[in-house]
């Protein structure tokens, strides 16, 4: 039978896991000069973007004070 703090343990376990998945993806922010438009690594809109367009933030705040706006399909 389950218990409480074995549900409790679990849980936690499972927080800690997906919250380090979330911070390897959300590493990189790349956004587009052209566009003013910021998105995670991964997006399939950087892999559309000229390399000349590229520029690269370390947090979403960077991006965000730079006057870049996140992209609707990420939503970095």
């Amino acid at each position: 039978m389950f218990t409480k703090r074995r549900v409790l343990i679990v849980l936690t376990a499972l927080v800690l896991v997906i919250a380090a998945a979330a911070n390897a993806f959300a590493s990189t922010y790349v956004g587009n000069a052209h566009t003013h438009k910021f998105h995670y690594e991964w997006c399939r809109y950087v892999d559309r973007m000229n390399d000349s367009n590229k520029v690269y933030f370390e947090d979403r705040e960077d991006a965000i004070d730079q006057g870049y706006v996140p992209c609707k399909v990420c939503q970095p």
